[in-house]
């Protein structure tokens, strides 16, 4: 976690995904060149009222309405830099919704509802209000709300996704330290917003197998999958009877 030099002070939450870094690099820059730049207009404007007050003795003969250098200059520099920042904002905006061209990413089904989030891995392992996933592999998250518009939002990940009723929603990520993270819905909800929170836990990649290990359900204690347990309850409500392949209705 980033501190700001002189006092112990958190300017922002720990990095702990691959974006982040890069997010937290160019959040740097703007507000450099922020700081940059009100400081030369601060330091001119000071300048000139300590110079040109009422009743000073400057020099105020021949004034000079027009300098063409200076005022390109002072156009065309700070509109390379926003081009430039624009560009840099958009190529990683890009780079964070497009999709991980991995064949390891992990896929997880998350729910939003009044008032909590609730997890299922591709395995079965069901979770609300936490997520485990290991350090190091793309994760993917497939996400819809039950109810109302909720968003997913992990500040040290520094992503966030509405999560809209009837409407599948993808969010990537890959994270890269381990550790406990907040996960929080950044989206007035209901009278319980402020408790739809949660913890990520990025575990390494062996200490994720033991989880999963341990946290198996379904039919006599073996996980199921998602698609194994959507047949199954296809099974369970005889929705076989009309919506079978030999129906075809």
């Amino acid at each position: 976690m980033m501190r700001l030099p002189f006092a112990n002070i958190p300017i922002w939450p720990e990095g702990a995904s691959k974006a982040a870094h890069e997010l937290d690099l160019l959040y740097l820059v703007i507000v450099g060149l922020t700081v940059f730049f009100c400081t030369i207009v601060f330091g001119l404007v000071v300048y000139f009222v300590a110079k040109y007050y009422a009743g000073s003795k400057a020099d105020r003969a021949n004034p000079t309405f027009h300098n063409m250098p200076l005022e390109l200059a002072w156009s065309l520099i700070p509109l390379a830099l926003g081009l430039f920042v624009f560009g840099w904002a958009a190529k990683l905006f890009v780079e964070i919704q497009a999709p991980i061209q991995s064949e390891n990413a992990l896929n997880i089904y998350v729910v939003g509802k009044q008032w909590m989030w609730q997890m299922q891995h591709p395995t079965g392992q069901r979770e609300n209000n936490e997520l485990h996933i290991p350090v190091g592999r793309p994760v993917k998250l497939t996400l819809i709300s039950q109810d109302v518009i909720h968003s997913f939002y992990v500040p040290a990940f520094r992503t966030k996704a509405d999560v809209v009723p009837g409407r599948y929603r993808t969010l990537w990520f890959e994270p890269t330290k381990v550790g406990k993270y907040h996960l929080f819905c950044a989206e007035f909800c209901g009278t319980k917003h402020s408790e739809m929170i949660g913890w990520v836990y990025i575990l390494s990649p062996e200490d994720y197998e033991k989880w999963l290990q341990d946290n198996r359900w379904g039919m006599g204690g073996e996980g199921v999958t998602v698609a194994q347990a959507g047949e199954a309850l296809f099974q369970q409500l005889k929705c076989t009877s009309c919506h079978s392949p030999e129906q075809r209705i």
